[in-house]
């Protein structure tokens, strides 16, 4: 997904679209853990070398910030944004829909909506359609869903990220899993993993000022988890999905910075395409764990 210019994102398909707090309270929900043995983190990268965990949710339970307390931010950025609106969509993008959170409050008080869920250890993100009552305090976005970020908690330079997820299906549907600079500034951008309502594929793509990349289509198995992943160090990119290489890069001269991960649900634009009367709702973007390492040596 791309990203900032005031804001952030940018897309495959020849195009780069520019990407574009208070949390309230924000309840925890606490799950049964899976009946499967949850996959352990690794002790190697697929390359084979030593790494060392240095962040790993595997969403037993949901842990928004709030009150400088927790894991994950709600909203783009650093949640600062004079007009709340602008953390919550990427209007550079052309979506149509807007992130939520149970605390967001626009016309003062909590709307109470909350696209988050908890169930045998695997976080669901849901994207539907925005309650009749509520169109008008949020100006008339149709859709909500939700944006998780690890901006205010946690950050690196260089290591292995991974997410291991089952993708949704559906026209306009457009799941993506990305790093971004610690400092705000765009590009560059790495997406690990964006898929576009066809679950049997997805895109892997760099953005950056220093190299151009068109982005690769990687077929998978529609219907699974699966695991995406990217390896990042001084001289290489190299993109997996369930540890199998599909992409390689060399590191461009503008990312050699930390970055922070991102794993939302949008909606729309005119790269995924728009919802219509046969995209399915709630649309579910169902995230088993999200990992870090670092290199051990």
């Amino acid at each position: 997904m791309p990203v900032f210019r005031l804001s952030w994102r940018g897309h495959h398909g020849g195009k780069l679209a520019a990407v574009g707090l208070a949390l309230g309270l924000a309840a925890c929900f606490n799950a049964t853990p899976p009946a499967a043995a949850a996959t352990p983190p690794l002790a190697k990268a697929p390359d084979g070398r030593p790494l060392k965990v240095t962040f790993d949710d595997e969403f037993n339970s949901f842990r928004p910030w709030v009150n400088g307390k927790g894991v994950w931010r709600t909203t783009y950025r650093d949640g600062k944004a004079a007009d709340p609106f602008d953390d919550r969509t990427i209007k550079g993008n052309k979506e149509v829909e807007l992130y939520v959170d149970p605390g967001f409050a626009p016309a003062g008080r909590p709307l109470g909506l909350d696209p988050f869920r908890v169930k045998d250890g695997v976080l669901e993100i849901s994207a539907e359609n925005t309650p009749p009552q509520d169109i008008a305090a949020l100006r008339g976005y149709r859709y909500v869903s939700g944006v998780i970020t690890t901006q205010p908690s946690f950050s690196q330079t260089y290591g292995y990220f991974e997410m291991r997820a089952k993708l949704p299906a559906g026209k306009g549907v457009w799941p993506a899993f990305w790093l971004v600079r610690q400092d705000l500034s765009w590009p560059p951008e790495v997406d690990i993993m964006e898929s576009i309502g066809d679950p049997s594929e997805y895109y892997a793509t760099l953005h950056s000022k220093d190299l151009k990349d068109p982005g690769t289509k990687v077929p998978i198995s529609p219907g699974e988890f699966h695991t995406f992943a990217v390896s990042w160090d001084p001289k290489d990119l190299v993109w997996y999905v369930d540890g199998r290489e599909v992409k390689r890069m060399p590191t461009p001269p503008d990312m050699h910075k930390p970055m922070f991960m991102i794993a939302n649900l949008a909606l729309g634009g005119d790269w995924a395409g728009y919802p219509d009367a046969s995209t399915p709702f709630p649309a579910k973007y169902r995230i088993d764990y999200i990992r870090a390492y670092r290199f051990a040596r």
